[in-house]
């Protein structure tokens, strides 16, 4: 009971910090829907698709999308996922609300104690439920109704799948993502620079100080990219064997702060002598990512160490302000110190799915995810095109904000079935791009990039069907096992949920400091004591002490 009160007056404390008023209540079997309906606990239907006898029905709140554009007659209340959901499995989806400001107007509802049935959290929030008794434990209901599919999805992530869970019981179901094959980084070049410098491979970080000199010889700005945020040193820092921003295992078999460790100074100290030889842009300290891309789209450089959707954004304004022999090509992180280079892989999880204990039917949760999981991998021949297209091709997919979970290896699958049937067209074979099916518009835009080099069309030529594209060197990554996991694998302890931001402003600054040479680089072994003075030693205990 004293657990009880104090999570509920965190909760409380919380949200009035933003300026809310009101109480929370304890869990209680109110069972009311929005409209003050009285709900009734229906049987529910084994199968895991199977449909109820009697409608159920089920509140739920999510985000808006100012961007999506309505079918004639659709809206948030009335739209092809709720209407499938009525007409295959009975049940009733009804919105509490939707909100511009997700996050806030959430916390305002946990603080009146209206919940919806089923709901989309965080780590913090989902403990502060847990701690409120405020959700059902979902260990049953996902055991006895959960698809073959939705538990494949959990047991390949199985890590994940434990920071849902509390003392062995499950309260909130991971949404996941869509996979790591989206987070190993990579050096982009410059085509048509590098074919002028007669570039075969970049194999060493020295193979790419030369590219860059020749690029600068060429008549580049600087040789990369770089801004205030420091996210391109990041990016660059497995060449070294350094792993910023994740927990790793130390020499003494404890976790450390990838941030501090001694790799980090052989980054540092290369950064620094690249800046003093002008091979960094020399405005770097006040330049943001959009005008780091900016140079890029200007031709001032034409290396950037950076993630797998640079196609994306910068990518068109350069073809369209380069043309398309400018277009990029994705090169892997090359080594420093002739060591295997294995990529950093951190925690990732869209958030998780709780069901609140007014819900008469908390199965029908998992009946609604089993949906979600059954359009994404298994409707495909199985169900009508228009049909799934409705869902998926309308900008309606996070319509089921809370009522999906992502299959992990989703881009993973994706981009070999786009290069599989690239492949057979480049081959002269006929293709059919519909049984693809939501995947299509993946293929149909590298097939217009063969075709016409059109802008539009170079963000999922670079990230899937380039000889040279991102996923390309992501799945070898993967395949090869050559990444390190986050040591430390779920929710961020306490003080780094406090104080993280803060601590990694610290290295930040201290970084900068060393590179642009106001300090020596002997400056890092002092800014590790900074850092850990201002909480990175708490939070390293922190860490540990829930790793035992």
């Amino acid at each position: 009971m004293k657990k009880r009160k104090q999570a509920l007056a965190f909760l409380l404390a919380g949200c009035m910090a933003f300026g809310m008023t009101g109480c929370m209540t304890k869990g209680e079997d109110k069972s009311a829907n929005k409209k003050g309906e009285t709900q009734k606990k229906v049987e529910a239907p084994e199968g895991p698709l199977e449909k109820y006898s009697e409608t159920v029905k089920i509140s739920t709140v999510l985000p808006e999308n100012a961007g999506i554009q309505w079918q004639e007659g659709d809206s948030y209340d009335d739209n092809p996922w709720y209407r499938a959901y009525k007409e295959r499995l009975n049940i009733e989806v009804v919105n509490d609300w939707v909100s511009n400001d997700y996050s806030t107007k959430l916390n305002l509802t946990i603080a009146d104690g209206n919940l919806p049935d089923v709901f989309c959290v965080n780590g913090q929030q989902l403990q502060q439920l847990i701690e409120a008794d405020l959700i059902w434990d979902m260990t049953e209901s996902f055991d006895k109704y959960a698809s073959d599919t939705l538990k494949g999805y959990m047991e390949s992530e199985s890590d994940t799948y434990e920071t849902g869970k509390k003392d062995g019981k499950l309260y909130g179901i991971p949404q996941l993502t869509y996979g790591i094959i989206d987070q190993p980084y990579q050096v982009w070049v410059r085509q048509d620079w590098a074919n002028q410098a007669g570039l075969k491979d970049i194999k060493t970080v020295k193979d790419m100080e030369e590219l860059g000199k020749k690029f600068m010889a060429q008549g580049s700005k600087y040789a990369f990219t770089e801004d205030q945020s420091l996210d391109c040193m990041f990016a660059m820092a497995p060449a070294w064997g350094a792993h910023p921003g994740i927990w790793v295992e130390g020499e003494s078999g404890d976790l450390e702060y990838g941030s501090v460790q001694p790799q980090m100074k052989d980054v540092l100290t290369t950064y620094a002598q690249w800046y003093k030889d002008g091979l960094l842009n020399a405005e770097f300290t006040t330049t943001d990512m959009d005008k780091m891309f900016q140079g890029f789209i200007n031709g001032e450089v034409g290396i950037m160490p950076y993630a797998q959707w640079v196609g994306y954004n910068p990518g068109p304004d350069v073809i369209s302000n380069l043309g398309a022999e400018a277009v990029m090509d994705a090169y892997a992180i090359p080594s420093a110190n002739g060591e295997e280079v294995k990529s950093s892989i951190m925690y990732s999880n869209l958030g998780y799915v709780v069901v609140s204990k007014k819900c008469q039917n908390p199965e029908a949760a998992v009946k609604l995810l089993n949906f979600y999981a059954y359009m994404m991998d298994e409707a495909q021949g199985k169900e009508d095109t228009k049909f799934i297209d409705s869902l998926f091709n309308n900008a309606y997919t996070n319509i089921p904000y809370a009522l999906r979970v992502i299959n992990p290896m989703t881009d993973y699958n994706q981009f070999e079935k786009v290069t599989s049937y690239l492949e057979k067209y480049q081959n002269g074979e006929e293709v059919d791009s519909a049984e693809l099916g939501k995947d299509a518009v993946k293929y149909e835009h590298c097939v217009q990039w063969l075709k016409e080099q059109s802008p539009e069309a170079v963000g999922d030529w670079l990230q899937q069907g380039s000889p040279k594209s991102a996923y390309r060197i992501s799945k070898e990554v993967i395949d090869n096992e050559q990444y390190i996991k986050d040591a430390y694998w779920g929710q961020q302890v306490e003080t780094l949920l406090n104080s993280g931001s803060t601590l990694d402003d610290i290295l930040k600054e201290g970084f900068t400091k060393i590179i642009v040479g106001e300090e020596p680089i002997e400056y890092f072994d002092t800014l590790v004591e900074n850092w850990k003075s201002a909480g990175g030693e708490k939070a390293t205990e922190e860490v540990n002490e829930l790793c035992k």
